[in-house]
């Protein structure tokens, strides 16, 4: 199994329907992945929507490790849909990882971009999720 940028099955049609020319993001709660380095620049990962990988993606850039204040324009631009401001992405956070998360909150962006169809590789999904 490889690595996974995951997301709740609200974001299926979006994460289908998302190119493969412009970056994205992806937030986690705290430390842990940035202290780990666990996701590196070119390393190919599943997007998966609800543990079912739906595509592949490649990481981009190196994390990156501020407060939820601390996000810029930039990388809000690169959020989902609905997730483009600072209100929204707290209350998604709070809600996702079920803790109290403030605008003071820790959290580690992972920049990555969706690969095309004819750059994925032929990956089975894990039937163990």
């Amino acid at each position: 199994m490889s690595k996974a940028i995951n997301w709740p099955a609200e974001y299926l049609n979006e994460v289908i329907n998302e190119n493969a020319e412009d970056e994205k993001i992806a937030l986690r709660t705290g430390s842990i992945y940035y202290d780990h380095c666990y996701y590196v620049p070119d390393e190919v990962v599943d997007i998966r929507v609800n543990h079912k990988v739906i595509r592949q993606g490649i990481i981009t850039k190196e994390l990156k490790l501020c407060k939820i204040k601390e996000l810029t324009e930039e990388d809000l631009s690169k959020e989902k849909s609905d997730l483009k401001t600072l209100d929204k992405i707290v209350s998604y956070l709070s809600r996702v990882y079920d803790q109290d998360i403030t605008p003071e909150s820790e959290i580690t962006v992972v920049y990555y971009r969706n690969l095309s169809k004819s750059e994925m590789s032929d990956r089975v999904d894990d039937p163990h999720m």
